[in-house]
């Protein structure tokens, strides 16, 4: 929490704050929780699911075993609206399945944390997955569960890959590799390598907000109340909808 060690950043907490300073105020210094909906939910079963396989198998005939071990209930406001996430999240890793047939990677890792200083700032992360590829360099992965991309993404101004590709080679002396987003619901992949992000950018961009978080300032920015999950709970919002599960 950032109270306690407020020279410690991590992509979540700049990506927090940068959509809404208070709503970074409500997480991480008042301490109130977001919570679940079906779409959150789903991705906690699948992010688990994925962690536990690679760990412990890497057998693709196992991953709905561990499917249905690592199947989150909650969140979801009927048993046919959870059946129906649960389909969904079945016939990703059903796709996810027949495609690690073929994996000519090796799997060095998961849920793999990083921490490195810079400038007097800590960074700190944890990457979902990290691959050793047949030419010897490296990838790190994040999955995604969004059944959604935008399509004028442009991958090399993402922020959480960038702190990636910067951790695993200051933390890990990764120094030749890729950062991939693994969209699971569509089957696809979008990858960069490590040396197309401007590192200096990143670290200074992430140290920006950090400065701000440190100097208290916590104004809110409603232009992301009708996607916040506490917008019904927050005095400034826009979007007071029905309770959020």
């Amino acid at each position: 929490m950032i109270p306690n060690n407020p020279k410690e950043l991590n992509y979540s907490k700049v990506k927090t704050y940068r959509d809404c300073p208070y709503l970074f105020k409500l997480k991480y210094i008042d301490g109130k929780r977001e919570g679940l909906i079906p779409a959150t939910s789903l991705g906690v079963s699948i992010h688990r699911t994925l962690e536990a396989y690679h760990a412990q198998s890497n057998d693709p005939s196992e991953l709905l075993r561990y499917y249905n071990r690592f199947w989150l209930g909650a969140g979801y406001g009927s048993a046919g609206e959870q059946m129906e996430y649960y389909l969904k999240g079945k016939r990703m890793l059903e796709v996810y399945e027949q495609k690690e047939y073929s994996r000519d990677t090796t799997v060095d890792s998961t849920e793999r944390e990083f921490i490195f200083e810079y400038e007097g700032w800590s960074f700190r992360g944890k990457i979902d997955r990290v691959d050793r590829l047949p030419d010897g360099s490296w990838e790190v992965i994040d999955y995604k569960t969004d059944a959604a991309m935008d399509e004028n993404f442009d991958i090399k101004d993402s922020l959480q890959l960038g702190i990636y590709s910067i951790g695993a080679r200051r933390a890990w002396n990764m120094q030749k590799g890729k950062a991939t987003m693994y969209f699971v619901a569509l089957d696809k992949k979008i990858s960069a390598d490590f040396s197309i992000f401007d590192e200096k950018f990143i670290l200074d961009t992430f140290i920006l907000a950090g400065q701000s978080i440190e100097a208290g300032e916590f104004e809110p920015d409603t232009r992301h109340c009708k996607y916040c999950l506490m917008n019904n709970r927050c005095p400034y919002s826009t979007e007071k909808g029905e309770d959020k599960k």
